[in-house]
């Protein structure tokens, strides 16, 4: 949106993992030269007012010699208007692995599963079901990470629904949450 005014900015980093950015003081996106109503389209139009792109360049064509599909990571996010304040509020976010595109989707509950360690006495890291294994098993199509593989095998036999939202599951993923960090 509007290129000759706020033209693309491409940032180069090294091979590597775990580089953070820091935007340098006054730099950034200056919204004052456009009208609020162009920034703050909302709604569920395929118009996105801001755009971030990762991607994993080679560093020489020898690595990448058919000039093909790079990965990457697209951010796309709108501005919201918040208490007189421009918040940015992500709308959707699409990897590219090998020519393939996925789309990257919010796990409900996964946010207690990765805190710290388990303390099976602080509320809401434990199985909705058992009350005492931590959670380890999302539901879908809901995206509900809300019990243990053990509780889920037990419900796989009873039922078809969600423990939190009742609706019916198609399949139950277990995704196993490391808080190790690699130095």
């Amino acid at each position: 949106m509007k290129e000759s005014l706020l033209p693309p900015v491409t940032v180069h980093f090294q091979q590597g993992l775990a580089q953070k950015f820091k935007q340098p003081s006054g730099t950034g996106i200056d919204i004052s030269m456009l009208e609020e109503a162009e920034f703050l389209k909302d709604g569920d139009t395929d118009v996105y007012t801001l755009a971030v792109k990762a991607e994993a360049s080679p560093n020489n064509q020898s690595e990448n010699p058919d000039g093909g599909s790079t990965n990457s990571h697209i951010t796309w996010a709108v501005f919201k208007k918040e208490k007189c304040e421009y918040l940015v509020r992500v709308v959707k976010q699409i990897l590219w692995v090998n020519g393939m595109q996925y789309e990257l989707q919010e796990i409900y509950g996964i946010g207690n599963s990765v805190e710290d360690n388990f303390d099976g006495n602080d509320p809401g890291k434990e199985c909705v079901i058992c009350l005492l294994e931590p959670r380890d098993i999302t539901v879908l199509p809901c995206r509900h990470m809300c019990m243990c593989s053990s509780c889920a095998k037990v419900l796989r036999s009873r039922t078809n629904k969600c423990p939190i939202c009742r609706q019916p599951f198609e399949r139950l993923l277990e995704i196993s949450v490391s808080n190790e960090t690699e130095e």
